[in-house]
């Protein structure tokens, strides 16, 4: 960001206007700021009312209600990685910002790790299989009153040229390592993240609109008032007409998580048939062991962050915090050596694995290395 662009986002959180993004992005300047000078040459405000004022606005936005932690900027915009339950420093990362501390402490005896990226394998209702990777952008295939396609952006797409006729199940898979788009063929979007699969009819059938869910997905669903749609997985059943959520249900985790962002969903709990309604805002949380499902208001723009290239610890354990890591980088985890203790903060997921490593190092008293693609902690 250049001096004019840092003189209008001060101008705007001055005035009250700024969005939380633009909040979060002054506030990595001005954190970095205060722990070193900056390095690029970028001028804070020497006006010491306009910045009492903007520091007053931003805690107005960001104060927390009743919560047993310091104030945390947890904001998609800027990345900060806070150690423990009593924080006492933090330094916030963005995207191609200069790190102000020492060189990278992390080991790592082999290749380095790049982040994820868009991989993922489509089969056909014909048993075709396609590596969506390697495709160029144009027609996949052509079925009865179908045409699946992928755009130049990479989301592939299924539009109906006729009466669909085709109602097989597709499905894609996303390998570790992987994200995808579709478009589904009444015109609901799904992102997929990595490790996780979707399973849906090449054209819905007039009665229902159903897929099936493993691992994590974004939907985005096309309203149609007489064919409701159904995300299943392994222990609930997700019925909506047309809204924007999330859900995690990676077959590893105790717990599912569903998080409405838009309109209302319902959910039942297939062990014990137990029943709830979202709001937006609202995340059911179903153990998958006993099938209670309970809800509570959250951040729902959280639980999307991996959609939007970010990943967002809220209080996680490090050993949550790395397995999501090892999902994305493709890596494995040593769990015996993971010691109990919680993160909070925000990390671009464009980020290669050892940089993310350091900046967790940077921020705790923990020491990582990475040896035949597995993380480790030194002890």
């Amino acid at each position: 960001m250049d001096k004019e662009a840092l003189q209008q986002l001060l101008e705007k959180i001055s005035d009250g206007t700024a969005t939380d993004a633009e909040i979060a992005l002054y506030n990595s300047y001005y954190i970095a700021a205060e722990r070193a000078a900056i390095a690029s040459g970028v001028e804070l405000p020497d006006d010491e009312g306009i910045a009492v004022q903007m520091r007053e606005n931003i805690q107005r936005r960001i104060a927390p209600k009743k919560r047993p932690f310091p104030v945390r900027y947890r904001y998609l915009a800027a990345a900060a990685v806070l150690a423990g339950a009593i924080v006492t420093g933090f330094l916030l990362f963005q995207p191609g910002a200069t790190l102000y501390h020492t060189p990278s402490t992390v080991t790592v005896s082999s290749p380095e790790i790049p982040a994820g990226g868009d991989k993922a394998v489509l089969t056909l209702s014909n048993g075709k299989q396609v590596l969506l990777n390697d495709v160029n952008a144009g027609d996949i295939a052509k079925q009865a009153g179908l045409r699946i396609y992928k755009t130049a952006s990479g989301e592939i797409v299924y539009e109906a040229t006729g009466n669909g006729t085709d109602t097989g199940l597709n499905h894609i898979a996303t390998p570790r390592g992987g994200q995808y788009r579709i478009v589904l063929q009444d015109g609901s979007k799904v992102w997929l993240n990595a490790a996780s699969s979707l399973s849906y009819p090449a054209s819905f059938p007039k009665e229902e609109r159903k897929v099936t869910l493993s691992g994590e997905a974004y939907f985005e669903v096309a309203k149609d008032a007489g064919r409701p749609f159904k995300v299943i997985t392994p222990s609930q059943r997700v019925d909506v007409l047309g809204t924007n959520f999330n859900v995690n249900a990676y077959p590893e985790n105790a717990t599912v998580h569903t998080t409405l962002l838009e309109g209302s969903v319902s959910i039942t709990a297939n062990a014990s048939t137990q029943k709830t309604i979202l709001k937006p805002g609202e995340q059911a949380r179903l153990n998958n062991q006993t099938g209670s499902l309970l809800k509570s208001m959250v951040n729902a723009q959280d639980a999307i962050a991996w959609k939007n290239g970010y990943f967002v610890f809220n209080d996680t354990y490090l050993a949550e915090v790395l397995l999501q890591l090892s999902r994305w980088y493709d890596v494995q985890i040593d769990p015996a050596t993971i010691p109990t203790i919680r993160y909070t903060g925000v990390i671009p997921r464009n980020e290669p694995l050892a940089k993310v490593l350091d900046m967790l190092e940077f921020t705790g008293d923990q020491q990582f290395y990475i040896e035949n693609k597995t993380i480790k902690i030194k002890h």
